[in-house]
């Protein structure tokens, strides 16, 4: 018994000693953060790390396919064609592979290091017993740097490609996506359910056999039962795309009529922008001329008094 005692005292001691060096050890890295100074920095493509400056460089050969892949994106492609591209091309991934993967390309596309600012405190340790490093969701205080080092993306493209990522992700609920934006299919992200409002998904039938047909279901019937849409019904692909040929001759055999509501309203839109413009700028100058007028005033008595 009185060994068991002594070890359970040296133990308690022990997780002390090792709870007071982590948090020494976590102030230090946050003044190091403050500063700045990269922490745990594994590489990125494009850029080489100076130990001894600790300061990122651009690295042309490498920059050159990160803006192949910044500005593919904003043009609509999507990261998994991307990924074919650049693995036809031999281009060779952060991690000197040869093979690129859609997963590996929306990395890029999301770290902030390449239009030139740094995100510090992304994860953190929970135990400093076990070590185990969690993604930081708030819990820690994180440190946004802008203009650290060279940027090879300009502001604008990253922005632009931060949108497209956003909307692509997909409207999320309780922590759970709705649906994800695709341009995989002419009517991927186009149509949602009656019921719900869920966007549908495009679902094979009978794979590999005589009746395989391709249909478009709700994603919230297919993702979590019959019970979250239970009126959902599975909708064949050719009768969607005889309804949308229905849908075009009608607007075609009208298109006169509807051309003519499309540039009335184009109209009515740009002279209310132009009047609202035009009486947003008497009021700037009627505030000039009324300071103007004021100060005038104030010289008059002054020079009176």
């Amino acid at each position: 018994m009185a060994g068991e005692l002594l070890l359970t005292i040296l133990s308690s001691v022990a997780q002390q000693e090792s709870e007071t060096i982590s948090s020494h050890v976590k102030l230090g890295l946050k003044i190091k953060q403050q500063r700045g100074e990269l922490i745990g920095y594994n590489g990125c493509l494009g850029y080489t790390y100076n130990k001894e400056s600790k300061s990122l460089s651009v690295n042309e050969e490498e920059a050159e396919i990160v803006k192949y892949i910044f500005s593919r994106y904003a043009q609509g492609v999507g990261s998994s064609i991307i990924a074919k591209e650049l693995t036809n091309m031999k281009y060779q991934t952060p991690k000197g592979l040869t093979v690129w993967s859609d997963s590996t390309v929306r990395r890029i596309l999301k770290n902030e290091k390449y239009k030139g600012d740094v995100l510090q405190g992304k994860t953190y340790t929970t135990d400093p017993i076990t070590h185990k490093r969690v993604v930081n969701m708030g819990e820690e205080n994180m440190y946004y740097i802008k203009e650290h080092h060279q940027a090879i993306i300009e502001p604008e493209l990253f922005d632009k490609v931060q949108q497209i990522l956003e909307k692509r992700a997909g409207s999320r609920e309780k922590g759970k996506r709705k649906g994800n934006y695709s341009r995989k299919y002419p009517f991927s992200s186009r149509i949602y359910c009656g019921f719900c409002g869920t966007v549908l998904t495009r679902r094979n039938w009978n794979s590999g056999t005589k009746n395989e047909a391709s249909v478009w279901h709700c994603m919230k019937f297919v993702k979590r039962g019959k019970t979250e849409c239970p009126k959902c019904k599975a909708i064949k692909e050719t009768i969607i795309e005889n309804c949308f040929l229905e849908a075009y001759k009608i607007l075609c055999s009208d298109k006169g009529e509807i051309v003519e509501k499309f540039i009335n309203r184009i109209n009515s839109v740009i002279t209310k922008n132009s009047s609202d413009k035009l009486i947003e700028n008497i009021n700037v100058e009627k505030q000039k001329l009324n300071s103007k007028m004021n100060k005038l005033i104030d010289l008059s008595l002054d020079k009176n008094s």
